[in-house]
């Protein structure tokens, strides 16, 4: 005999927010089912309408804030209600900061089973707005126009979007006058039910330190004429130096295609970070955040300890960016990386910067790191970047394996990192020290940079 659940879809609920989850929803409790309530936070007392029910929890849409946390305010954004791409902009930055330290907490202590350790202060920003240096703008159409535009949040409903605080005011400028020349072209955006239409985006990237800026067009078909609009663009903003096609396949669930194809200019923009000089191309990965990327380097650097003699291993290496800060205080460092495209970038990235004591290998950590062990390569520090998922377990392994002195795990993710360092804490390795870091203010994200040492170091 199933129970009857405390509360049904479209029933209006008083809830008490005690939390905060890692996707920046409020989470309460309603005849002990846990509520979630996106735009609230800790220590609201709200009325809510019921969207969801199910076995464990339900969903809710506010509706009326009764009593305000501390640390409530107004979103700075006109459609923060209905835009996917922030979580917090409801909470004054320094109340967002103080929340996402103890998501980072809460983490390590309930996942990772971990105590001893230090957390430090979370890194925010001075100025956190205008700082992201990359869009992808999804093609739509809204009111019978073709837009480029966020989604809505958990929806490919398309949202128009009349400005947006976390770009700079020229990444916006382009972006309105791409929007409006592919209308006066007539494109249509691809509509992936029907499977008809051509565009699928517009990805927009700016070099802060450079200026330099690009624009790619995210097409499904090769049949994209848009080498005089390309044209035209560069013409009208000095500062933009490259336009792309990308070719993604109908079929394709990826952001981007593998296939570029260069309409106007150059093949990359390039950025400075610290001392180093980066190639950024269609498809590269760099970090959103340039300012807070130098901050999140320097404390990787100063975590590994770095003396001049050490071998060190850049697993998820990406283009290279964290293995060059090492490489300047290393005698030797490999970078891992499983995407052929992204080796190649970092292979750029050390000849442009004339590093010469960095070799990035091209294959998953978890086959490449047993075959540097058998070369005889026995790294003091490892360095760990991977995706959301976290690590794979065998590359785990081999990384305990190789008994480094030191591991420096930077995550994106406070869950597979708990997950992680706890499987590591079984292995030998502590944590001893994490930093936090903002990398994306006003959304739920937040980064960790952790320092391990392997027990009897």
């Amino acid at each position: 005999m199933s129970l009857e659940p405390p509360v049904h879809v479209n029933e209006q609920v008083k809830v008490e927010i005690a939390g905060c989850t890692h996707r920046g929803e409020g989470v309460g409790r309603v005849g002990g089912l846990a509520v979630f309530v996106p735009h609230t936070a800790p220590g609201d007392q709200v009325s809510c309408i019921i969207t969801e029910v199910r076995k464990n929890f339900a969903r809710a849409r506010l509706k009326e804030v009764i009593h305000p946390a501390r640390g409530r305010t107004s979103p700075a954004c006109k459609i923060f209600d209905g835009c996917g791409g922030c979580h917090l902009q409801h909470l004054e930055y320094q109340r967002q900061l103080e929340i996402k330290t103890e998501q980072v907490r809460d983490a390590l202590n309930r996942l990772g089973k971990l105590d001893d350790y230090t957390l430090h202060p979370i890194m925010g920003m001075k100025q956190p707005w205008h700082y992201r240096n990359k869009v992808y703008l999804h093609a739509g159409f809204v009111e019978g126009r073709l837009s480029l535009g966020y989604y809505e949040e958990n929806s490919n409903r398309l949202v128009r979007v009349p400005d947006c605080a976390l770009l700079p005011e020229d990444m916006i400028c382009i972006w309105r006058a791409v929007e409006e020349k592919l209308r006066d072209a007539g494109i249509t955006p691809y509509d992936v039910t029907t499977r008809k239409g051509l565009l699928r985006g517009v990805v927009i990237r700016k070099g802060f330190a450079t200026g330099e800026a690009m624009v790619v067009f995210v097409v499904c078909r090769r049949e994209f004429s848009g080498a005089a609009m390309a044209g035209e663009l560069l013409s009208e903003f000095p500062s933009l130096v490259s336009v792309v096609q990308n070719i993604n396949p109908p079929r394709s669930s990826n952001p981007l295609g593998e296939e570029n194809v260069l309409l106007a200019g150059k093949e990359f923009i390039q950025e400075r970070v610290g001392h180093f000089l980066f190639r950024i191309s269609a498809t590269s990965f760099f970090q959103v955040n340039p300012v807070q990327a130098e901050a999140l380097y320097r404390q990787t650097v100063s975590f590994a300890g770095l003396t001049g003699r050490e071998t060190v291993l850049d697993v998820y290496c990406g283009t290279g960016a964290i293995a060059l800060f090492l490489a300047k205080k290393a005698r030797r460092v490999y970078g891992i990386e499983n995407i052929a495209s992204a080796v190649a970038d970092a292979r750029e990235n050390a000849i442009l910067n004339g590093v010469d004591n960095v070799e990035f290998i091209a294959g998953a950590a978890e086959q490449v790191l047993p075959r540097l062990y058998q070369e005889g390569i026995r790294p003091e520090v490892v360095l760990l970047d991977p995706p959301r998922q976290g690590c794979e377990q065998a590359a785990l392994d081999a990384v305990a394996g190789m008994k480094p002195e030191r591991i420096v795990y930077v995550s994106c993710n406070p869950a597979t990192l708990a997950r992680d360092l706890r499987f590591l804490a079984e292995r030998g390795f502590r944590t001893t020290e994490v930093q936090p870091v903002d990398m994306f203010p006003h959304t739920s994200h937040v980064e960790c940079v952790v320092l391990m040492c392997r027990s009897g170091k």
